[in-house]
């Protein structure tokens, strides 16, 4: 995957008010002649989310689409009970 696809997309989701980003994982992009779409998901100090961006090649929003998929509490506690068999 391209960093600069990565990077554009980092620096458009702290545009519409998504920072401290950790675990950012493209599944797929595509690009044109004067946008990239991207699809993927994110987890920051909130919870985990999913996303369907488009941007111009200098990072201006053309369309955004962020859903949150689960809180960070819920997520930890559920991973803890299914996967600790304590």
């Amino acid at each position: 995957m391209s960093e600069i696809v990565k990077d554009l997309t980092e620096k458009t989701l702290s545009k519409i008010g998504y920072n401290s980003i950790k675990d950012l994982d493209i599944k797929y992009y595509q690009e044109f002649k004067d946008r990239y779409d991207v699809f993927g998901q994110f987890k920051n100090e909130r919870g985990y989310f999913e996303f369907a961006i488009s941007f111009d090649k200098k990072g201006n929003i053309k369309r955004s689409h962020v859903n949150m998929i689960s809180p960070t509490s819920i997520r930890e506690d559920i991973e803890k009970r299914v996967y600790d068999k304590e």
